[in-house]
């Protein structure tokens, strides 16, 4: 048994369990706005609802999209990771130029490019690059970090045009 707790001793200490993700109010009413537009043409005696989150870059960007379109907007994933050529085994570079955000997107006749940005996720030089040159252009680029920042940030951005 002193062997036992010898080497226990020796082992390093265990990491904090990582806290449960808590979504916030705003994407559960999201979650049912999404619901109610999915099926508003639909006569089907089952809805099966669609999740979302926010703590995922993947997650948050596929929540962004999907924003957009129920609010009668266009926005699209842009896909700036290269493609893995199994035959040659290499990853062959993307055509899209560097630091491109994750989401294009018109919000009333406006260019916006969202870069989401998740936990260690940091911002490349490039990317700062890209969002001077569409910002100078008369488009917006931003960084988001959650989906309350998102809809603050287009909000902040709809009122500024009217007071114009």
């Amino acid at each position: 048994m002193e062997f036992i707790d010898e080497l226990l001793a020796t082992l390093p200490p265990k990491k904090k369990p990582k806290e449960a993700y808590k979504k916030p109010q705003s994407i559960k009413d999201f979650e049912k706005e999404y619901l109610e537009w999915s099926y508003k043409d639909k006569d089907l005696p089952y809805r099966v609802p669609t999740k979302f989150r926010d703590d995922k870059a993947n997650e948050l960007t596929k929540l962004i999209v999907a924003w957009c379109k129920v609010n009668g907007f266009f926005a699209t994933r842009i896909n700036t990771q290269g493609t893995y050529d199994a035959k040659r085994k290499i990853y062959r570079k993307t055509t899209a130029r560097k630091g491109m955000a994750d989401v294009t997107a018109v919000i009333n006749g406006r260019h916006f490019s969202f870069e989401v940005k998740v936990g260690k996720d940091k911002i490349r030089p490039e990317q700062l690059k890209v969002q001077q040159e569409i910002n100078n252009s008369g488009g917006f680029y931003a960084f988001i970090h959650c989906f309350d920042e998102f809809i603050q940030v287009v909000n902040n951005q709809m009122n500024r045009e009217k007071e114009h």
